[in-house]
């Protein structure tokens, strides 16, 4: 049966790929809402079967006009449900890389133009095949649903799809749809503290600083240029009747090296340490590369490096492993 289950997934993705193709943001129409009967829609269902009967065989025009109206009540929700559902626009902010071992959070942002408010009753998101979710009002949250994601692993995910649902106004009703956001979540290895090995290379030994500008020490006067911010303008120097002068500054900054991995550990050990290495001196502002395996990133700082040091780490394996 599970072998039966999952071949059965499979090919229920493959025709939701062709259904509703993987986007950043959505529309929601015929084509991506599907709706049918909830539980308690179907007991409606059999009561109002079993009224046509009984109202039927005992020639009972009450119960016959009863039946009716039920019917013409349940059609009409129906209708309202879907136009309730559909014509919701919903977009998928970019999710937050995160540590393992915390969870993530996918935000949709989910919209009506053209109307005063947004859509009624409860909406349940949940992931894919998943039954535990959130269930909230769009007007409670400004039409914010953020979905955690729990990760144990280092590594990068493929998030899967989004189910949202609703089933307003009377419960009738279930209108729903499967959307695929294509979005990959990065899982940084969790950081352990360590010391920093940095591996210092193209420099002379027996200094391990530089000066570069920056904006720690004072350095020097120099000629100001124009369009330069006026807090680095030597206004008492200029009340003195000199001329406009500009002040350098100069930080110590770590010679540039380059961060790998330790042989004494294993492997998941020793990437944490590095993500550790990684964040201190990125912290420090001190520029750095990483050797790692047949990867090397060169030498540079700042956020983006960060990033791009912390994703190798997460998508690091060995060479003959599966990635």
């Amino acid at each position: 049966m599970t072998a039966l289950s999952r071949a059965l997934q499979r090919r229920t993705l493959k025709w939701l790929e062709k259904r509703i193709p993987a986007s950043q943001r959505f529309a929601l129409d015929l084509k991506s809402v599907f709706i049918f009967p909830s539980l308690f829609g179907w007991g409606f269902i059999v009561v109002c079967g079993s009224l046509f009967i009984l109202g039927t065989n005992y020639q009972n025009n009450l119960m016959l006009l009863l039946c009716y109206f039920l019917l013409s009540l349940m059609l009409i929700t129906l209708f309202v449900s879907y136009q309730n559902f559909a014509k919701l626009h919903v977009r998928a902010l970019p999710v937050t890389p995160v540590y393992a071992g915390n969870h993530a959070s996918l935000t949709l942002q989910c919209q009506q133009p053209g109307k005063p408010k947004l859509s009624d009753g409860l909406f349940t998101v949940t992931w894919w095949q998943q039954a535990d979710g959130i269930t909230c009002e769009l007007a409670e949250h400004n039409g914010h649903l953020t979905l955690p994601y729990f990760t144990t692993n280092r590594g990068l995910y493929p998030l899967p799809r989004v189910t949202l649902s609703n089933e307003y106004p009377l419960g009738l009703f279930r209108c729903w749809t499967h959307l695929d956001f294509n979005q990959t979540l990065v899982v940084y290895p969790t950081p352990i503290p360590c010391k920093i090995a940095f591996q210092e290379e193209g420099h002379d030994e027996g200094s391990n600083t530089t000066e570069q500008a920056g904006h720690d020490d004072f350095f020097a006067l120099r000629s100001y240029i124009p369009g330069e911010p006026v807090h680095r303008v030597a206004w008492k120097h200029v009340a003195k009747g000199g001329d406009w002068v500009s002040k350098e500054f100069s930080q110590q900054q770590a010679k540039m090296g380059y961060l790998s991995l330790p042989a004494t550990d294993d492997l998941e050990t020793a990437l944490s340490k590095l993500a550790f290495q990684v964040i201190t001196l990125s912290e420090q502002r001190i520029a750095f590369g990483l050797k790692l395996g047949r990867q090397t990133i060169e030498p540079d700082s700042g956020d983006n490096h960060k990033h791009r040091c912390l994703t190798a780490l997460a998508r690091y394996a060995p060479v003959g492993a599966i990635a």
